[in-house]
């Protein structure tokens, strides 16, 4: 796994074609991450980091990130609706705390809205 960019560089996504959108959860199914798949097999992965931000981190791979631990304890499910036919990347809005720090992410795919953010620690997940 090679982490290609973090942060608001992971961002840059605009005509990049999503083959899937996956939720990853721990073993009592608490949302840890929620993973875009690209049809390169490189993937987005957003979670709530130490601090409470939203980590970005673009990767070479499509598979449960390392930090994620112990991996073998997570699943993986495609979210229905954006799985299958491969659905172009058209909006990203990014939106930072009071502090600079990512927060929430909006990406708009073939028109539909999918917002990831941190609130209160918790990693929450909206489908449009």
């Amino acid at each position: 796994m090679t982490v290609l960019a973090e942060g608001l560089d992971a961002l840059d996504l605009r005509g990049r074609i999503v083959s899937e959108v996956v939720r990853i959860a721990d073993a009592d199914d608490l949302l840890e991450a929620v993973q875009f798949v690209f049809s390169d097999e490189q993937s987005l992965a957003l979670t709530v980091w130490t601090d409470w931000r939203l980590m970005a981190e673009l990767r070479s791979d499509a598979v449960v990130p390392e930090y994620l631990w112990p991996v073998e304890n997570r699943t993986l499910t495609a979210i229905e609706g954006f799985a299958g036919a491969g659905k172009a990347v058209g909006e990203v809005v990014p939106r930072l705390n009071d502090a600079g720090m990512l927060v929430e992410v909006r990406i708009v795919l073939d028109g539909r809205p999918i917002l990831v953010k941190s609130f209160g620690g918790d990693l929450i997940l909206e489908l449009g």
